[in-house]
């Protein structure tokens, strides 16, 4: 091993045992959400990650979209988070079009569904009842449900 080489690996291990490494990577949090109620192998799932009143439902720091398995399921995987307070709401895209079907009023008429499993009274839950807070990694369940019945 030439002396530049052995350099490299000596930096190398250096920054992967440094305490600035592990430091950065002990505040990076993964979320897992697994969203059920849709119909096996159709469509899509619309998931949209909030970190704010302000900014619940209009604003979402994220936006990820996945498909229906064979038991309506939807998995995401949502990596390096902050520790923090999030909502989440979600909507069944049955066609796929990657818009939220509203009816009058601006009901819902696809399947939606929100972090905690709340449900909304004359309109969506608020950013307080489905706000979580994440402190270490977490996989939380959703359940896709109609809007109104």
């Amino acid at each position: 091993m030439s002396l530049s080489n052995l350099y490299i690996v000596v930096v190398a291990c250096f920054l992967i045992l440094s305490p600035h490494f592990f430091k950065v990577h002990q505040d990076n949090i993964d979320l897992s959400i697994i969203v059920d109620g849709a119909k096996p192998n159709k469509g899509q799932v619309v998931l949209s990650v909030f970190d704010s009143k302000k900014s619940f439902l209009k604003d979402p720091i994220l936006t990820q979209t996945t498909g229906v398995d064979e038991l309506g399921e939807s998995h995401f995987l949502i990596e390096d988070l902050k520790k923090g307070n999030y909502a989440i709401s979600v909507f069944y895209d049955e066609d796929s079009n990657g818009e939220l079907k509203t009816g009058f009023m601006g009901i819902p008429k696809e399947l939606v569904g929100f972090s905690n499993n709340v449900k909304g009274t004359f309109g969506p839950p608020s950013f307080k009842k489905t706000v979580f807070n994440l402190m270490k990694s977490l996989e939380i369940h959703i359940d896709l449900g109609k809007a109104k019945d």
